[in-house]
């Protein structure tokens, strides 16, 4: 019998998270699934530790090859996928328990939808909970933002409907790394997408990621997209670019400091405020995230001090 939901994760050098992250997939309280991880050329033992995952449950298959990218590796297996839904994951990140369970009776119910995500609880590398990161829930909301190239569907928080994804060709190579932003657009065009305000996924947020190291191609690839849905949609007049700007080490701290106050966590902000400061002390965007903290310990509300997180 197919699987109802095919997860798929990609792996690139996880070793120290892919185990948790597979974990968390065979813990759903939904268990008709199947696991397709690809090994995209790892240099450390996540092959391993996928290999070893798989000998302790049938629903886990694993493929491992030479580095093509991120895209080749999803595009890969969702030619795999058997089911019904496919399920996005990352090789970081952890599933709560209802995840499947929960997008898979929205799917259920409302024909209509091709992708569903989810609000997402955010860690930082250690595992820390530093607070929540919300997103637009409509169809509407998401689609508004896409065209004015803020992706608002957390990518590994993501169910799609397996034929409409193959319908609009999957993922398209030349869209990296706004690959997902691509693809919210083009699926918003044959069927309605949203996000549920459940936090389904727990996201660790790393000091490596994309836009901290390649803004300026992620800025010109959203560009692209956007010409294209213009052309595609036979919109009137020109899209809005939007400016991605460089992320500095200091300005991630100033972020996660943010988020930490928003979840009312004054002593991790500190700290992260206190990182902030130590990378960039004449940034007086450093002194305010560091002022907020400790207005926030003594008890008082931190938004009276206004300011840019980053």
């Amino acid at each position: 019998m197919m699987p109802k939901v095919s997860v798929l994760i990609p792996v690139f050098n996880a070793e120290r998270f892919v185990a948790e992250s597979v974990g968390s997939i065979l813990r759903q309280t939904f268990r008709d699934f199947e696991l397709i991880a690809i090994d995209d050329g790892s240099i450390d033992d996540s092959n391993k530790i996928l290999t070893e995952c798989a000998r302790t449950d049938s629903r886990i298959r694993v493929k491992s090859r030479p580095n093509l990218g991120i895209v080749a590796t999803l595009n890969e297996a969702l030619g795999l996928a058997r089911g019904k839904y496919v399920a996005r994951m990352d090789a970081d990140d952890v599933c709560v328990q209802e995840r499947l369970a929960v997008q898979v009776a929205v799917m259920d119910a409302n024909d209509e939808l091709v992708a569903l995500g989810s609000n997402s609880i955010v860690t930082d590398p250690d595992g820390r909970r530093l607070g929540t990161f919300a997103v637009p829930l409509s169809h509407e909301e998401l689609d508004s933002a896409h065209l004015e190239g803020r992706s608002s569907i957390h990518h590994p928080s993501v169910i799609m409907r397996t034929d409409a994804l193959r319908t609009v060709g999957g993922y398209r190579e030349g869209f990296c790394p706004a690959e997902d932003l691509d693809l919210w657009i083009r699926l918003a065009e044959v069927g309605r997408i949203a996000n549920v305000p459940e936090p389904l996924l727990i996201r660790r947020l790393t000091l490596d990621g994309v836009v901290a190291t390649r803004s300026h191609e992620q800025e010109d690839t959203v560009r692209r997209i956007l010409t294209d849905a213009w052309r595609r949609r036979g919109l009137t007049g020109q899209p809005n670019f939007p400016r991605i700007k460089q992320t500095s080490l200091a300005g991630r701290y100033r972020l996660w400091s943010h988020v930490a106050l928003e979840d009312r966590q004054p002593t991790l902000a500190n700290e992260y405020a206190k990182r902030a400061l130590a990378n960039e002390p004449y940034n007086p965007r450093s002194w305010l995230a560091l002022f907020r903290s400790v207005f926030a310990a003594k008890g008082f509300p931190h938004r009276a001090l206004s300011g840019s997180a980053s």
